[in-house]
Order: C-alpha cells, then sequence, then structure tokens
C-alpha cells in the first residue's frame, strides 16, 4: 500500500513539473516547445513525457490550466461600483496586467488554436470572463441603452480589452505600456460617455 502510494504521488510530482516545464519554455518565448526540450526543462525523460500525457496537446491542455490558475491569482478584482473614471480606471488596468501577463503564452497558443480544441475553448472561456467583466463594471451606462445598442457597446468594449488588441498597440504599434494604456483608456472612455 506504502509502496503505491509513493508511485502514485511521485507520479503526480512527475506529470505538474512536466506540465510547468511546458509552461516556463512558453513563458521564456518558445512558441512550439518540443517533448525533449520540456523533458529537459522538467528533468525528466522524453519517454516520461509521454507517459504522463497522450500527446504534446493534452500537455499544452494541462499547461493552459495551470497558466490560467497562476493569471488570476495575480489579478484584483474588476471594480463595479463608484463614478465611471474610477471603474474605466480599474478595467484597463486589470486587462493591462492581465494581457501583459499572458502575452508569451498566448502567442504560442495562437499558433496551435486552428488545430486544438482545447485552446479555441479556452480562449472562448476568456472572452466571456471579459464580457461578464463589461457588462458588471459598466452596467449602469450599458443599461441606459436600447438591447441593440447596450449589445455592440459590449462586443466594442471586449474587443478593446482583448489580447489581440493589446498586441496590436504593443508589438505592432510599438507602443510602451503607459502609452497603449492611455490609448486604450481613451479608446473605453469614449464608447461610455454620453
Amino acid at each position: 500500500m506504502e509502496a503505491t502510494d509513493g508511485r502514485r504521488a511521485r507520479s503526480r510530482r512527475t506529470r505538474a513539473a512536466v506540465a510547468e516545464a511546458m509552461l516556463d519554455c512558453l513563458e521564456d518565448g518558445l512558441l512550439r516547445p518540443s517533448a525533449k526540450q520540456v523533458a529537459e526543462r522538467a528533468g525528466v525523460s522524453t519517454r516520461a513525457v509521454f507517459r504522463h500525457f497522450d500527446n504534446m496537446e493534452t500537455l499544452f491542455e494541462e499547461a493552459a490550466q495551470l497558466h490560467a490558475e497562476r493569471v488570476m491569482s495575480q489579478l484584483t478584482p474588476v471594480v463595479t461600483e463608484g463614478p465611471l473614471e474610477q471603474r474605466i480606471d480599474a478595467l484597463v488596468l486589470h486587462s493591462v496586467r492581465r494581457n501583459e501577463i499572458i502575452a508569451p503564452v498566448r502567442r504560442a497558443a495562437l499558433l496551435f488554436e486552428p488545430f486544438s480544441k482545447v485552446i479555441r475553448e479556452r480562449h472562448a472561456w476568456m472572452r466571456a470572463i471579459v464580457r461578464r467583466q463589461v457588462r458588471s463594471a459598466f452596467a449602469p451606462e450599458l443599461n441606459a441603452l436600447s438591447e441593440m445598442q447596450r449589445s455592440d457597446r459590449i462586443a466594442a468594449l471586449r474587443a478593446l480589452l482583448s489580447f489581440s488588441y493589446w498586441e496590436e498597440l504593443r508589438r505592432h504599434a510599438r507602443l510602451s505600456e503607459d502609452a497603449a494604456s492611455r490609448v486604450l483608456r481613451d479608446a473605453v472612455q469614449a464608447l461610455l460617455r454620453p
């Protein structure tokens, strides 16, 4: 019984180490880490990677779950009360922090997304979270609109707060984090002010 429990504990530790290693590779900018690279980072054999994960997709799934937990633990709750300006600043700051934290992993995920149901589902999950944050943070302003206007405004705000828009500002427009934050804040304000 003790030997079995010890093997299970070692197996769980190895599995966790492999998932951590995959996430570390992605965070270090390796967009498509190989099983060998992940194994080296985890301090295990390549064979051990596939003993614990059926394929790279299942490994990526576990790393994505670990990443989501790490990201969420670093974010403050969305502010839903107070003056509009304060709520805008808080949600923009929340979005900036989230997008900066997820950037390396999100870039890698974009390569896998067309071929990965797990990644498509994870991205849909994140979009739904941002939609709920927008509805919650700006309920008074959104509730004053017609149903169609409200739906359009939520879609536009969600797009502005997305990683894609942040990536456009930071990587393609080459704005600093402060400059990109200002642009984002101004755009959100323009959509919410009467």
